[in-house]
């Protein structure tokens, strides 16, 4: 890259996208969270640790069967990744979530963090990211997100998978920047235009984000 003069790399936006778990969340611009990374970016092999790597040699002929496609199959790749990441994250979470570094992480990003992971538990557990069709928490109270976060909520596992993912991320995006500017590149992320009308960034918020004639509702 240096020696055809390349010096600055310009990638589209990273935001998680995901409202309705479909190819139709492939859309970059359509993010559900200004902060949040997507998953499906997180590298798998950098992630395992210890015995779970053997884990992750039974995913190999899925690995090889997508990189193999003329386009990605986005449906698949997201559904093998956090599949693989659901089965590690009880053994790896303790791990993580005593780790200094990961408490700095957590402290510094919870005003966001925090809602995002409780608005993914909440887009899953009712099958949609239409917060209009909750059947609680749809105003989205903080109340409502700190008792869901709690460590005695039925939902703790998952808000905490969300976060433990959006740390890994965080990590892997922090190598590769300090990896290019090591090499004297610039890294420049695009950002999202528009935010989803059923992302996190909305709900509890409907009156900042007046919905337009030709605005879509997600599935």
């Amino acid at each position: 890259m240096l020696s055809g003069g390349l010096k600055l790399i310009q990638i589209l936006p990273v935001n998680d996208t995901t409202a309705t778990h479909s190819w139709m969340d492939s859309y970059p611009y359509n993010a559900i969270s200004a902060f949040a990374l997507h998953p499906i970016y997180l590298n798998l092999e950098r992630l395992a640790a210890g015995t779970n790597q053997l884990l992750l040699a039974r995913l190999e002929p899925e690995r090889k069967r997508l990189n193999a496609l003329e386009t990605v199959d986005y449906e698949a790749v997201l559904k093998a990744k956090l599949g693989f990441i659901k089965q590690i994250f009880p053994s790896q979470k303790r791990q993580t979530f005593e780790s200094g570094d990961y408490q700095r992480f957590f402290a510094a990003n919870r005003r966001w963090l925090a809602p995002y992971a409780a608005f993914c538990h909440l887009r899953d557990t009712h099958g949609t990211s239409d917060f209009n069709r909750w059947p609680a928490c749809s105003q989205f109270r903080a109340e409502e997100i700190d008792r869901l976060a709690s460590e005695n909520s039925a939902a703790a596992d998952d808000i905490g998978l969300s976060c433990f993912i959006q740390y890994h991320l965080h990590l892997q995006l922090k190598e590769a920047a300090e990896y290019l500017h090591s090499r004297g590149l610039v890294l420049k992320g695009d950002v999202p235009i528009g935010v989803s009308r059923c992302g996190r960034g909305c709900v509890g918020t409907a009156r900042a984000f007046p919905p337009g004639p030709t605005n879509r509702r997600a599935a």
